[in-house]
Formats: C-alpha cells, structure tokens, sequence
C-alpha cells in the first residue's frame, strides 16, 4: 500500500463505499479521525520507528504491520490504526474507529510513552486551520491551576460551541464587552469547510490537542491541510528550539558563551494564589506532565528544577505572580513549551501568550 492507497481507501470510507473485505473489516465507513503526534523514536530513524511501534502493539495487544515505505498499521480485533511516519519527528495517526476508541488508545497506549506526545496546538496555531470557517469551540477549566475560593477570573469552567457565520468573532466580543469572562474564552476547537474544484469538497475540525475529523468526499483535500498544519507546527516547534534551548560553547582556555533566551510566559491577569497555582502545575499529571519540588525563594516567587515526562529532559522554571520564565536544557524538546502555553491558556488565561516567539 502507497500513500496514494490509503487515501484512495480513506476517501472510500468518507463516502460510506469500503469495501468490508479490507483489512479485515477494520475501516469501517464514516469520518475519518486523525491525531498529530511529536515522537522520539529510539535513534531517531525508521529503525527506530519499528521498534517504537512494535513495542506499542505488543503492550496494547495489537498487531503491526509495515503497509509500505513509511506506513504502518496497527490492528486490533476491529480497527486499525495507521501510522505516516514521513516526517521522523511529526506523525500522522488515521482511524475510522470510533471517537472513544482512538482516544482511549491515544491516552493508554501512546500518551502515557516518554517518547511520544500530543502536538500542542496554541491559539494562534489552532486559528491557522484553513478554509471557511464554520463553526468554532472554547472551552475551559481552571480547577487545576487555580481554588475554588481564589483567583480573579470570573468563569472558572466555561464551555460554549458556535456555528454560522465567523464564529470566532463572538469570542472576541466577549472579551472586550465582558472582560470578566476573558480568561475563559480560549480556543479549543475550529471547523472549516474546504472545497476544491474538481478535486473535493471537506470538512475538517481540528482541536487544539492535535485531533482531527474530517468528512466530505476526498482524503487527498483533507491530507493536504494536515501535511501544512504539520508543517507549520513543526516550524514553530523547532523555532521554540532554536530560540530558547540555553546552550554553552568553550571559547578559548578558559572562557563559556551561553546561547539561547530565557522564554518568558506573560499572565494577563496576577495569580491569585501562587502557591496552589505551583502544585497545581507540578503534579506529573497530564496535561503539563512535569515534575518537580518548587520552592518559594521569596515571598511571591518560586523557582522549580523540574523534569518534563515526556523524553525526560529537564528545564527551569521560576514564578512570579504576573509571569512565568522557563530555561530549556539544551535537548529540552521545544514541545514542552508548546504544551505549557496551550494549557496555561485553558486552564488560566485564554490571553496568555509567550515572548518573544508567538504563541
């Protein structure tokens, strides 16, 4: 099976026609889901590549198969699972599987791996999805990060779905008109509809963990628009990077030039209480997936060592009421900053963003 194959076999199941004999019965017809996920295979290369999925289907209980040059399959008893792993780092997951079934495999049997992570998808690179947009999705929920008695935001769990014309307009008059319940308005999922002539007519709702579910009548249109938001993420991943792993180069005998800036996270609004907000952020769970033991160095400023679970590499942080300043190790993976934003700003501020590269 080429990539060609499988979209063919995609676009079949899009328009309710696959033929039940393929793999099994496993594509089933209806929408198509698809998931953005960063990897860390061991050694970085294909080998690696089949070694990471075999271990997968051995502890999940399924069974992979290579379908062809950079295109696996895992099956299960009833879905499969395929994996386009083109881009070493950045892979796309496709499954006409059921909702409940892909997150439950997404969650159990690749999520909770150190090599593998959600792509982390900010405000403005959720907002990039392309097309017409129809309809959009914000929601929020601070209880992690912020106690039932603290704390300045006026909506500490806000969910609100809109379709129709612009729909993400309505978030911005939200935010000038009821400032109260700005830091609730965070983006959390979009729709578009994307027609091309001659070649297919789509829909796409892409959230900002990485999920996709597309319907219409052509996987070719629908790939494309995945193949560019990988190609944007992964841009903005590698310039978080470039921009702010700290790095130490010997010059001459004696002397150490550091390279790389210290990302600073801008709150819109002071924490409320700083030190819930702290093992909130700490607690290994998802979706920050860090650990640490912070310490209050002075009143109203705490500074962790902390670890990030995924790939375990380690990066600083120190905290103040009004910002957050992260020092990335020189192989802390700039993934870790992406998802540190986009859950800051759904379980905080919806405004909260990271300088000086875009958030």
């Amino acid at each position: 099976m080429d990539r060609q194959d499988l979209h063919a076999l995609l676009t079949a199941a899009m328009v309710g026609e696959t033929p039940p004999q393929t793999l099994g019965g496993r594509v089933r017809p209806g929408k198509v889901k698809s998931r953005l996920i960063e990897a860390h295979p061991p050694g970085h290369d294909r080998d690696g590549i089949a070694d990471l999925l075999s271990e997968i289907s051995e502890f999940s209980g399924t069974r992979v198969e290579r379908l062809g040059d950079d295109l696996w399959g895992l099956l299960a008893d009833r879905d499969v699972v395929f994996f386009d792993t083109l881009n070493e780092r950045f892979w796309l997951l496709h499954t006409t599987a059921t909702a409940d079934v892909l997150s439950r495999f997404v969650t159990k049997e690749l999520l909770g791996r150190p090599q593998l992570d959600s792509a982390w998808l900010p405000a403005s690179q959720l907002s990039e999805l392309e097309g017409e947009r129809q309809w959009m999705n914000s929601s929020f929920f601070a209880d992690d990060l912020v106690p039932t008695n603290g704390g300045q935001n006026g909506a500490r769990r806000w969910r609100l779905q809109v379709e129709g014309f612009a729909p993400q307009d309505l978030l911005e008059v939200v935010r000038r008109e009821l400032p109260r319940y700005a830091a609730a308005t965070s983006l959390t999922a979009v729709g578009s509809r994307v027609v091309s002539p001659g070649v297919g007519d789509v829909q796409i709702v892409a959230d900002y963990r990485g999920g996709f579910v597309s319907s219409g009548n052509s996987f070719d249109l629908v790939a494309g628009v995945l193949w560019r938001t990988l190609d944007r993420y992964e841009t903005f991943v590698r310039s978080l990077e470039n921009t702010h792993q700290l790095r130490t180069v010997a010059v001459g005998d004696l002397g150490l030039e550091i390279s790389g800036e210290i990302a600073t996270i801008y709150f819109p609004e002071p924490v409320g209480d700083l030190s819930a907000f702290v093992s909130g952020l700490f607690s290994c769970r998802a979706p920050f997936r860090l650990w640490a033991v912070p310490r209050e160095v002075t009143s109203g400023e705490w500074e962790a060592n902390a670890v990030d679970l995924h790939i375990g590499q380690t990066l600083r942080i120190e905290i103040r009421r009004d910002w957050m300043r992260v020092l990335l190790d020189a192989e802390t993976c700039g993934n870790t900053l992406a998802r540190l934003v986009a859950n800051l700003q759904h379980r905080y501020h919806a405004q909260t963003t990271l300088s000086p590269v875009a958030a």
